[in-house]
């Protein structure tokens, strides 16, 4: 007894040839996105004293760090990746970063305009030197905050990306979702210090002779703060209030996955 013979009618079979060459280029189109162009774009801007600078970026770092004078530098790399030279230099170009000025205020937005399914892979990094008592808030989506040995208060925001400042004084609101958080201050803000995220750890560091209420709250991960001399009113896997000194300004943390490390230098 002879089996049956199985035929695949020939639209289902060029259905199924068509899927595979689409798949297949799809693949081809992105490995081969290996071409990458940059390009430097480059402004000064001189700044009252204590006024703010803003930025928001959707993928890329900003980095901050002290400039000297009243003058704002920013250096901003657009690069871009595509399948050949030409086609990088041109996502790179249409990378548009806009300005709004004032004599307090300086304000950048940087615009990726998106011109197709397979259209290359963008991003702009700022590197910024600023005056130290320069105000910053700073907005990111895909990417990190660094600020180093700025004084003036901060606002930092992301989304998918760390968090770190260096040295900083002033009072600070930093807050991500997917990623850490590490703050080092060379004194305590007396308007306060407020880190948060909800995927990764929350690292502050304090001078160990600071005053400052800690409150400080996980889901699921620790709280360390043994390397601290501290006055604990409420302590437990989760939550911690506490205060060093004898108390002063507040230090609230939070996150949901990840742990809290409070350190004294």
């Amino acid at each position: 007894m002879s089996l049956p013979i199985l035929r695949v009618p020939r639209l289902a079979a060029g259905l199924l040839t068509i899927a595979a060459a689409v798949s297949l280029t799809a693949c081809n189109l992105q490995i081969s996105n290996q071409a990458e162009a940059r390009s430097e774009w480059k402004k000064s801007y001189t700044l009252a004293k204590g006024g703010a600078l803003e930025i928001h970026n959707t993928n890329g770092l900003i980095e901050v760090s002290p400039g000297d004078g009243d003058q704002i530098q920013v250096t901003a790399e657009r690069i871009a990746k595509a399948g050949t030279d030409a086609a990088a230099r041109e996502l790179a170009d249409k990378i548009e970063i806009r300005e709004t000025t004032s004599a307090d205020t300086i304000v950048l937005d940087a615009k990726v305009s998106v011109t197709g399914m397979f259209s290359g892979e963008r991003q702009v990094k700022f590197h910024i030197r600023a005056p130290r008592g320069t105000t910053l808030r700073l907005s990111n989506t895909n990417g990190a905050i660094e600020i180093t040995d700025m004084t003036g208060d901060m606002r930092l925001d992301t989304t998918n990306g760390a968090i770190k400042a260096t040295g900083v004084t002033g009072v600070t609101h930093a807050e991500t979702t997917n990623g850490a958080v590490s703050l080092d201050f060379a004194s305590v803000p007396a308007g306060g210090i407020s880190a948060e995220t909800t995927n990764g750890g929350v690292i502050v560091t304090l001078p160990r002779d600071a005053k400052a209420r800690i409150s400080a709250r996980v889901a699921n991960g620790g709280i360390d703060a043994s390397g601290l001399d501290l006055s604990v009113t409420e302590q437990s896997r989760r939550r911690l209030d506490a205060t060093l000194n004898g108390g002063g300004a507040e230090v609230r943390l939070e996150t949901t996955n990840g742990g809290i490390r409070v350190r004294g230098k």
